[in-house]
């Protein structure tokens, strides 16, 4: 099947997607994700250079994807919720991705500063309110709360088990943070 260039880029970031929702990065060699895709291996070198370079494309990609729909659904937490319980495999893969390296991928994940800008605004304001006005720690909420979310989603069989969460758990914890969302919003 001959692909076109933009195709054959998307089939491998695919494949790789597929991948590290089974496996680590340093697990999968060139040849694994030019299979998986049904390409030539020698296609990977042609449009990203190295694995490497493919990792990067594809975190900057489903990064791009997921904040772009957390923007438009309004971005605060329960947003960001939605988004990941929706396809819970993009939070294995950046972390797993991040883990693995190379190094720089978490970056690459992490919204535009002007996105993060939009999201901590309420929250600085709602800590000014509470007295709590140094600058940064907005920032620290917001990579705190990110964290507990990817973390939510990579760890939820040892949380299920472990923690003995009811089997509605992720039901519950979209409704707490609708509510803290909005509590969030009061206090702005």
């Amino acid at each position: 099947m001959i692909r076109g260039a933009e195709d054959t880029r998307t089939a491998l970031m695919d494949a790789l997607v597929r991948l590290l929702a089974r496996g680590s990065v340093a697990g999968l060699s060139v040849r694994h994700i030019a299979a998986e895709a049904g390409v030539n291996h020698g296609l990977v070198h042609r449009h990203f250079g190295s694995k490497e370079e493919l990792v990067r494309a594809t975190i900057a990609r489903l990064s791009a994807r997921v904040h772009a729909e957390q923007a438009a659904g309004g971005g605060m937490s329960a947003s960001s919720f939605e988004g990941l319980r929706q396809r819970p495999e993009v939070a294995l893969v950046v972390a797993r991705a991040c883990l693995d390296g190379p190094h720089d991928l978490l970056a690459l994940a992490a919204p535009p500063p002007e996105r993060i800008r939009e999201l901590t605004a309420p929250m600085r304001r709602a800590l000014g309110k509470l007295g709590f006005a140094r600058e940064g720690d907005a920032a620290v909420l917001n990579a705190l709360g990110t964290a507990a979310l990817l973390g939510w989603f990579v760890f939820r069989p040892l949380l299920a088990s472990g923690y003995d969460l009811p089997a509605d758990a992720d039901a519950r914890l979209a409704v707490l943070l609708q509510k803290l969302d909005a509590l969030l919003l009061a206090m702005a």
